[in-house]
């Protein structure tokens, strides 16, 4: 889905770099920045800083590449409902999707059912082992690379905290 928000961004770099200045490059141009607007190319053509040996952009160019997207991105983008602005709208509109295997949206505490049974074969075979904490909070996010345990003990079991620090 960000390959999908992220083409925009791609594409106008493209046209930054890329030829714009004959009236062969207009195809080129209207087939590779397929998903700018008609806003979004003329104000990157128009606002575009040419190197001092780079030719300027045309008139016409600008006028024909910016005519074709009206054709094109344009109509495309109200068909579907959108407006057509110069500004991409800062929220993506992502769907919230779920992976074919699940999702847990409860915190996991303790040793996970099935996970015991699931894992016998592997520690039978010594590639691993399960050993369960007695004295742990019971959260995995406190084994995760730069998780504070003390304030975690503190914020999810004040009495396991103070047993803990107790000399």
């Amino acid at each position: 889905a960000a390959d999908c928000h992220l083409s925009r961004i791609v594409q106008a770099t493209t046209l930054l770099t890329m030829d714009k200045y004959a009236p062969d490059d207009i195809p080129n141009i209207n087939s590779t920045c397929f998903k700018l607007n008609s806003l979004q190319l003329q104000a990157l053509l128009q606002n575009y800083h040419c190197a001092p040996d780079e030719p300027f952009i045309p008139t016409d160019l600008i006028e024909n590449v910016v005519a074709v997207a009206e054709n094109t991105a344009d109509e495309l983008a109200r068909s579907d409902g959108r407006e057509v602005q110069l500004e991409e709208d800062p929220d993506l509109q992502l769907p919230f999707l779920l992976p074919e295997d699940g999702y847990s949206c409860d915190v996991v505490r303790n040793i996970p059912n099935g996970l015991q049974e699931f894992l016998d074969p592997l520690c039978q075979r010594g590639f691993c082992r399960l050993i369960p904490h007695t004295r742990s909070p019971g959260t995995w996010t406190i084994y995760f690379e730069g998780a504070d345990y003390e304030s975690h003990l503190l914020r999810e079991n004040t009495e396991l905290a103070s047993i803990l620090r107790v000399p």
